[in-house]
């Protein structure tokens, strides 16, 4: 099955580019599940915080959902859900799915990220 997966270097403040974008799933039909996972180095705070947006057409699945901190040791990946943040399936005919990723610490993070595409 087809997986996206990114490590993602994110400098402060900044927000990252659609992890979709220049991929073969740019588009997608309907019925295809989407299983977004993903990680970040270091811990953020209640006032700076590392996340996610997830969005399909004008539909948003996740809107600045705080992104879990990678655990030393425990393996990263699509399949384990201590990392999943988003499992979805489209439901139109053309479906255009937009994720990212925004930095709000004083530091550059690095977010593992890991996209399940299947039908």
């Amino acid at each position: 099955m087809p997986l996206i997966k990114k490590k993602l270097s994110i400098a402060a403040g900044a927000k990252s580019d659609n992890v979709f974008a220049n991929t073969t799933y740019v588009t997608v039909s309907a019925g295809t599940n989407l299983i977004v996972a993903a990680a970040v180095d270091t811990a953020g705070t209640a006032t700076a915080d590392t996340t996610m947006d997830f969005n399909v057409n004008n539909a948003e699945f996740a809107s600045d959902a705080s992104v879990s901190t990678l655990v030393t040791g425990e393996a990263f990946g699509w399949n384990n859900t201590g990392y999943v943040l988003n499992n979805m399936t489209t439901q139109g005919d053309v479906n255009r799915p937009i994720l990212t990723f925004t930095n709000g610490t004083a530091g550059t993070r690095t977010v593992e990220v890991a996209v399940f595409v299947g039908q």
